[in-house]
């Protein structure tokens, strides 16, 4: 478990509808810093600078989908040690299980309570090892 609380979320989609949602469900339900950034070509630039506890990645986004980026992020030694939860709609359990074994921290189905979306991070956050 980590000795610090999650603060600061790093959200990679691009339906804008969507973005709101989470942005208002993590920043005025749960309390969190969130930062939004609409397509996955920007994402790892905006880890760097944001510099988040966690990130959660769309699957499905045009120019690179969530399951590639998250493989450049093990690629690059600035990003790599971000615990990544994927939020998605589309995949089967089989790609799933992929994802965690390839060492994401989580999955969250689509759709998903926005009541309950930051209890459901920081339940993966407190899951994580310090």
């Amino acid at each position: 478990m980590p000795t610090r609380p999650l603060q600061k979320v790093l959200y990679v989609e691009d339906d804008e509808d969507i973005q709101r949602i989470v942005r208002l469900s993590l920043e005025r339900v749960g309390k969190l810093s969130i930062e939004v950034v609409g397509n996955s070509t920007l994402a790892i630039a905006a880890m760097k600078t944001y510099q988040p506890d966690l990130v959660m990645l769309d699957w499905m986004m045009p120019e690179m989908d969530g399951p590639t980026l998250f493989r450049k992020m093990m690629e690059d030694p600035e990003v790599a040690h971000l615990p990544v939860v994927f939020i998605t709609a589309k995949a089967s359990s089989r790609e799933l299980d992929s994802l965690i074994a390839m060492g994401a921290k989580g999955t969250i189905s689509k759709p998903f309570s926005p009541k309950d979306l930051p209890e459901q991070l920081r339940t993966l956050w407190s899951n994580l090892p310090d």
